[in-house]
């Protein structure tokens, strides 16, 4: 029985062809898979796909305004997502291992009642996803946990995560355009974790680059309000109790961070 995939990668400012995610989506074992693939390039100046070096099809587009992640999301599940399909998120500095799909294709056929799967993620040797959260604290797990479970309390990241066609046309609400880069994964499993009891962790390790704090001070700072604010607009209709807790989270964090980096900028904007 074959699954039908649409993997859909976003890139910025780089060759699509010299992408660790698009390379190592290619070269995937995808005998299980009926595969697409789109890739949305925000940059600049248009770098176009050479399909044929990859030995595969796909579609590009290009938005040099560099649209925002929520909005590239609702446009692809409305105008390209087919029913039936399944949906792969990827970042551009995603290393997919050669039996991820195979494994996620296993996964798929034997739990059609589950509506999400989710790779283990490890960035610069450390896990950063799945974790356990709770109002914008997130805890990594102390060891690999894999195979069905609650979805209640457990974050992701998007890239690698794959969801059903079903939850995306049906009970998903849509991604909050407001958020265009931060907050877009905490505001989908927000909502997963409301509609849906249980998600499923694949047997599978994705190699990822995470560049929040890369950078000049200047734009660390830049990113941490961007990520506040983000939690402002997530946690609007939350309850109140819910909006508190992440205030001072966030509060917490920002005084972590100017200690850690000596620059009292990190306590200032980003709230509303």
């Amino acid at each position: 029985m074959s699954a039908e995939l649409l993997a859909l990668i976003v890139v910025y400012g780089c060759e699509p062809n010299d992408t660790p995610s698009l390379r190592s989506l290619v070269l995937c074992e995808s005998s299980e898979w009926k595969l697409r693939i789109i890739v949305w390039d925000n940059s600049p100046q248009p770098h176009g796909v050479n399909w044929t070096a990859l030995g595969q099809t796909g579609t590009y587009i290009s938005t040099p305004d560099n649209l925002g992640l929520s909005a590239i999301y609702n446009w692809v599940v409305r105008q390209h997502l087919q029913v039936g399909e399944h949906l792969l998120l990827l970042d551009q500095d995603s290393e997919l291992p050669v039996d991820y799909l195979e494994k996620a294709a296993a996964a798929i056929v034997a739990h059609p009642e589950v509506d999400l799967f989710l790779p283990m993620v490890r960035a610069n040797g450390r896990w950063v996803s799945p974790v356990t959260y709770l109002c914008g604290w997130g805890r990594q797990w102390r060891s690999d946990a894999m195979g069905s479970m609650q979805s209640k309390q457990v974050c992701a990241i998007n890239s690698g995560m794959i969801i059903s066609s079903s939850y995306l046309l049906g009970s998903f609400p849509v991604y909050d355009e407001r958020l265009r880069f931060y907050g877009t994964d905490t505001q989908f499993m927000l909502d997963y974790m409301d509609r849906r009891s249980r998600l499923f962790v694949i047997d599978s390790v994705i190699m990822h680059d995470l560049s929040f704090f890369s950078g000049p001070l200047a734009k660390r700072v830049e990113k941490f309000a961007a990520m506040r604010a983000a939690y402002h607009f997530i946690y609007e209709r939350r309850p109140l109790i819910q909006r508190i807790a992440v205030k001072l989270v966030m509060f917490a964090v920002s005084i972590r961070y100017s200690i850690l980096h000596r620059d009292l900028t990190f306590l200032r904007g980003g709230d509303q």
